[in-house]
């Protein structure tokens, strides 16, 4: 009993405020648990209770039923009937499925922005290199990925197509904390993926939309195999796959 308690309370314990945050609306509530599902401090498969983000955000259930439609609609909670919205398990399955998505629609975007970057996209993407080059020698994940996430956004946006960036925003949402588990857990993602992004940078610095495709989907594919080696091997540890965490 005593076991299970405290399994509770560690699953619970990162939605404890650290301030009160009065008037959020259900966007904003969507966004900061999205933050902590992605960084893993709320875990695949624990239990989300609209009273507890009630209490910690000093809000009515409207906003929090809304933020629970919106993650819901981004894949990353799941609603059960008598067992409330919990968060989505991480699967090999589902990894798969949405790199079947992402692999071509990244690859797209990399063309796309090889021939519609600006000179300020180009430098965004070198500072990106340049903060994940400089957190390599301490093997720190959060930099890493941070560093990471913000180039491909970057890429998103160069490639100056609306209807790309909206689909891309919904696979990247499902990919994100896939992305920063392997991160964290797989030194290999940290050392393959910064010469794979100069790759892709260096294809779009010169104008090649055939060669920043294919760097990117090469890019996209090593990193599938990388998070699908640490779902089998960290995965059982952290219970990936949960489906009955309270």
């Amino acid at each position: 009993m005593k076991a299970r308690e405290s399994q509770t309370l560690e699953k619970t314990f990162s939605l404890r405020p650290s301030s009160k945050l009065p008037d959020v609306l259900g966007l904003e509530l969507s966004n900061i648990i999205e933050h902590r599902i992605v960084y893993m401090e709320i875990m695949p498969g624990t239990h989300l209770t609209e009273q507890e983000l009630c209490d910690e955000f000093q809000v009515s259930r409207s906003p929090v039923r809304e933020a629970f439609r919106q993650l819901e609609a981004n894949g990353l909670v799941v609603r059960h009937t008598r067992r409330g919205v919990r968060v989505t398990p991480m699967t090999e399955t589902t990894l798969h499925n949405i790199y079947t998505c992402r692999v071509p629609l990244e690859g797209l975007a990399a063309s796309n922005a090889a021939l519609n970057a600006t000179e300020d996209d180009l430098l965004s993407l070198e500072a990106s290199l340049a903060s994940m080059a400089k957190a390599m020698p301490n093997h720190d994940p959060r930099i890493s990925f941070d560093s990471s996430v913000a180039f491909i956004d970057t890429i998103h946006r160069a490639a100056k197509n609306d209807v790309l960036i909206h689909l891309l925003s919904i696979v990247t949402k499902q990919a994100l904390r896939y992305r920063y588990f392997a991160y964290l857990t797989s030194p290999s993602m940290i050392e393959s993926s910064l010469p794979g992004l100069e790759a892709i940078f260096e294809a779009i610095k010169s104008r090649s939309a055939t060669r920043a495709e294919a760097a990117a989907r090469s890019v996209l594919e090593d990193t599938e195999n990388v998070i699908m080696k640490a779902l089998r091997t960290q995965g059982p540890k952290w219970k990936m796959d949960a489906t009955s965490n309270s």
